[in-house]
């Protein structure tokens, strides 16, 4: 499956494909709480309000320029 083929998925198959995925890291905005998963090979960005704590809609891409913004909570044990 590619990020494309992701976007087109209904809602529900969405989160069922996320749940299968790999959690990376979270962040959070003014607005959201965004959770990070690897499926195959893309990623995908889960966005809940973070009034309500509900999905609110997905991302899913392939290119690593998205990964940026978590960069800074990502740590790496040597």
């Amino acid at each position: 499956m590619t990020s494309e083929e992701f976007n087109y998925l209904s809602y529900h198959d969405k989160t069922e494909l996320v749940l299968q995925g790999t959690f990376l890291v979270d962040r959070l905005t003014d607005h959201y709480y965004i959770k990070l998963y690897n499926i195959d090979c893309f990623y995908v960005e889960v966005f809940f309000e973070d009034s309500s704590h509900l999905i609110t809609h997905f991302r899913a891409f392939e290119h690593t320029m998205f990964i940026v913004p978590y960069l800074e909570e990502v740590r790496i044990a040597v």
